[in-house]
């Protein structure tokens, strides 16, 4: 008796190239630092924008559709929380926020899956942080939409 064979499907997962980011600040000295590590893991990340003000950001969002954003955080605070909260009120799609920081305090925590410190950044470790970042933003998603249909079917059983 001869059984047939069984084929391993691949679940979906972040592969390489499917990230595409975006890259949002205000000091061009430093996002040309980051840009060339970046440019340094052009086979594992498809695109690469820059946006140096919220309205650019807005525009490069829809023109580019990124499903990855690094915010500087020498913005200033309220600059980034009005950016935080205007992609999390955007984005059907997971878009996954990396805040790259120049000191370990915490000032901005809600609405970004991952932060980053500049001192000792390299390639490996903006690729890493990217991966985690989107896949902490799509379970994120998950179960949101889990959470809301199970609570739909909730309230069916009782009307």
């Amino acid at each position: 008796m001869k059984g047939g064979n069984i084929i391993n499907i691949p679940k979906k997962s972040i592969s390489d190239n499917e990230i595409s980011v975006l890259l949002v600040g205000n000091n061009p000295l430093e996002m040309s630092i980051i840009y060339e590590k970046l440019f340094d893991l052009k086979d594992k990340v498809k695109r690469i924008e820059t946006a140096f003000s919220h309205a650019d950001m807005l525009n490069k969002i829809h023109l580019t559709h990124p499903n990855c954003i690094l915010l500087d955080d020498n913005m200033g605070i309220n600059p980034l929380k009005a950016i935080i909260k205007t992609i999390n009120e955007l984005s059907k799609e997971a878009i996954s926020i990396t805040l790259l920081k120049s000191h370990n305090r915490q000032e901005v925590t809600s609405g970004v899956q991952e932060y980053l410190l500049k001192e000792n950044i390299d390639s490996k470790r903006i690729y890493s942080a990217l991966r985690n970042a989107l896949k902490f933003k799509k379970t994120q998603q998950f179960f949101r939409l889990k959470y809301y249909s199970g609570k739909r079917n909730i309230k069916r059983m009782f009307i």
